[in-house]
């Protein structure tokens, strides 16, 4: 029986977890790449002095990963977002890898969550992926709640994200989640049903 790898993306206060959330209930296994990313960031010896060496000292307060400190570095231009990338990419792939080769001793589909699948260039590591999309100003007044940033941070953040209609070209599945929650899970649930479907083609 084949065994399917899908991702679910898209940019910042689209949804993703929303998404992730649904495919939980279903009883599919999630991994989520940017909780895995924020674990190696603390965990992962080398990856700490990678940070610590490009960023400084200040990336960490007693131990623990130095979040806003490190957010008001890395996205200030384009050469230190790829410089974090390089970094905890590689980790977060070996990670996800491994995670994944566990799953499918008893799943036939595993779903990443993962806000960077084209950016990245991580589209090779999947069959199929799942998009989601949502108008600017929900976006922003969802992270707005969610992490408690001005909208200055969030705009700068979305800017290293890849537009959205770019995405749209090269993923199987666009969930647009603009309205009710029933709304997106009667999509959702469509969705699930075709990639179950794919399982024994």
């Amino acid at each position: 029986m084949k065994k399917i790898r899908v991702a679910i993306t898209g940019s910042i206060g689209s949804g993703k977890s929303l998404i992730s959330g649904y495919f939980e209930k279903q009883g599919f296994p999630v991994i989520k790449s940017d909780l895995l990313a924020k674990e190696l960031m603390e965990t992962d010896k080398t990856v700490r002095k990678k940070i610590i060496n490009e960023f400084g000292p200040e990336s960490y307060h007693d131990g623990r990963l130095n979040r806003p400190f490190l957010a008001d570095r890395v996205f200030i231009n384009q050469d230190n977002v790829d410089k974090i990338n390089s970094i905890v990419h590689p980790a977060v792939i070996r990670s996800m890898n491994l995670l994944t080769k566990d799953f499918f001793e008893t799943h036939d589909i595993v779903f990443v969550e993962s806000a960077l699948i084209f950016e990245a260039k991580l589209r090779k590591f999947f069959d199929y992926v799942i998009l989601v999309s949502a108008h600017e100003s929900a976006r922003i007044d969802r992270v707005k709640k969610r992490d408690g940033i001005t909208e200055g941070k969030i705009r700068d953040r979305m800017r290293f994200q890849m537009e959205d209609e770019k995405k749209k070209q090269n993923a199987d599945f666009v969930i647009e989640n603009n309205s009710s929650i029933p709304d997106l899970e009667r999509n959702l649930g469509f969705v699930s049903q075709i990639i179950k479907s794919f399982i024994n083609n």
